[in-house]
């Protein structure tokens, strides 16, 4: 007699697991998903950063920043991506050796602005 109680129980929990994962999946963001030069890398100066995201960006609100060890800006350019989940910027000239901060911006269809940084190393 204890099992007819549990059934609308389990139903409404079966119910609620289904509208938590239809819902996650609905937030995804333009998450970060590889980057040229790779985090944490040692390269050579590189021509370009490039950065690929998890999804297309509105480019009006992504970009990015480099900065050097000390937290200066480097001047960079934005240039064209390869695609529209990507963001590519060129050193304004060769950088120096040391260690380098990316700090991006990304917004996809879902209006979340999302940040992050990434570091590497010019040999």
């Amino acid at each position: 007699m204890l099992i007819k109680p549990v059934r609308p129980v389990m139903a409404s929990l079966g119910v609620a697991a289904a509208l938590f994962l239809s819902a996650t999946a609905a937030d995804a963001h333009a998450n970060l998903v590889s980057s040229d030069p790779a985090k944490n890398g040692t390269i050579a100066s590189p021509s370009k950063i490039t950065l690929h995201f998890s999804e297309a960006l509105e480019m009006k609100v992504s970009g990015l920043k480099l900065s050097d060890i000390d937290g200066k800006p480097v001047p960079v350019k934005l240039v064209d991506a390869p695609d529209a989940k990507s963001l590519a910027a060129a050193p304004a000239k060769p950088l120096t050796p040391g260690l380098y901060t990316v700090t991006w911006t990304s917004m996809g269809d879902d209006a979340h602005k999302m940040t992050g940084t990434l570091s590497f190393t010019v040999k």
